[in-house]
């Protein structure tokens, strides 16, 4: 999969939790979360450099004027507008400039689908096609439990395997593309601090075991654990 280089301007710490999950962790592309609206020259010109910028119209005068603004560079980002659901602005942002409007909070995997359908790239990427997973309730437990990126990266996939021992070596490939190094305790660190990370949040819950010379387990120990309240 080409990764994506993306900007969210907002002033919402749960919302740029949530799209540096899905940018940084799924999509392995990485996220520049920006908190202050660009409003000078050289700003804006700033982020020509982006494949994708996303303006969250909390402030809607100060997110439709940037969005303008974005419209007019030479080689412009594909802009996407997101309004917060019980507002009336998905017609502002599009004849501001804006080439796709998105209520929030909105599934992530469809605002994946909807900024590589926006690049014109290719939907058939077996992470995209893969309609089983929940990304939201990933994105829920990483917030949660307040993983890092790194920590987030393996958790998706012990996540994924759920009741499986995941060697050391497939957990590698998964997460840096290349096979696991003997001796390299990387993995061994990562998960020590997403077990702590797990058991303050969720308790018994879940476990999350190393097993010896193997790999590693996750374990959910209730149905329902990651249900959102």
């Amino acid at each position: 999969m080409a990764p994506v280089s993306s900007v969210l301007i907002a002033n919402d710490e749960k919302l740029g939790q949530a799209l540096t999950y899905l940018f940084s962790v799924v999509l392995k592309g990485g996220l520049n979360f920006v908190r202050d609206t660009p409003t000078t020259a050289d700003q804006i010109d700033g982020l020509r450099g982006a494949d994708v910028v996303m303006v969250h119209l909390a402030q809607e005068a100060d997110g439709l004027e940037l969005i303008a603004s974005l419209k007019k560079l030479a080689e412009r980002p594909v802009i996407i507008a997101l309004y917060d659901k019980g507002q009336s602005l998905g017609a502002k942002a599009f004849l501001a400039g804006a080439d796709d409007v998105v209520s929030w909070p909105a599934s992530l995997h469809e605002l994946a689908l909807r900024t590589y359908a926006r690049l014109g790239r290719s939907l058939e990427d077996p992470v995209l096609a893969d309609c089983d997973r929940n990304w939201d309730t990933e994105a829920f437990i990483v917030e949660r439990a307040g993983l890092s990126v790194a920590e987030a990266q393996i958790l998706r996939v012990l996540y994924s395997n759920a009741g499986e021992i995941v060697s050391r070596d497939a957990l590698s490939i998964a997460v840096d593309d290349r096979p696991w190094r003997y001796g390299d305790r990387k993995f061994d660190v990562h998960v020590g601090k997403i077990r702590k990370k797990l058991k303050d949040s969720f308790g018994a819950e879940v476990s999350l075991a190393t097993v010896r010379a193997t790999g590693y387990q996750f374990r959910m120990n209730r149905t329902g654990v990651f249900a959102q309240s």
